[in-house]
């Protein structure tokens, strides 16, 4: 009879939490809005070097609001970009690119199903665009290291 009644007293513990948790959380934030022209100048730099790069003109900002200041504090910047019938540039079932402006840094993932999956991170600098990635098909994958869209290192399996 007790461990009836203490499993009763936890759904119902569990049932009281349950609105508050599946709420948004206070002080978060999400807005799409287009790319800044430091962001497409990011963007620009990194396809003058790489021709497959490929990205939106859209970004999700995510953000949280500072309890005192009300200032947004940025959490993530996610590229919003181009799907048509599912597919993303005509291939891919998955791909997600976060932007981190001020370090200069891009990351990427991708999945065409079985025949191509990888993923990868650029990391832009005064001098160089530097691209490291992983990338798997049907066979092997391989990993690959890229400096201004010449391989500098490569290795499959």
């Amino acid at each position: 009879m007790k461990t009836l009644k203490a499993t009763s007293a936890l759904l119902v513990a569990a049932f009281a939490v349950l609105p508050v948790a599946a709420q948004p959380m206070a002080g978060m934030g999400v807005e799409d809005t287009p790319l800044r022209p430091s962001e497409v100048k990011l963007m620009q730099r990194i396809a003058a070097v790489d021709p497959s790069f490929r990205y939106g003109d859209r970004v999700k900002r995510y953000f949280r609001i500072h309890p005192t200041t009300k200032n947004r504090i940025p959490l993530r910047v996610e590229m919003v970009l181009p799907e048509e019938r599912g597919l993303y540039f005509g291939e891919f079932t998955r791909y997600v690119m976060t932007i981190n402006e001020p370090s200069g840094t891009v990351t990427y993932e991708y999945d065409a199903g079985t025949a191509r999956r990888g993923r990868g991170t650029i990391l832009v600098t005064p001098k160089d665009v530097v691209k490291t990635e992983f990338d798997c098909g049907t066979t092997s994958c391989a990993t690959r290291i890229e400096r201004n869209g010449r391989m500098v290192s490569g290795r499959g399996s």
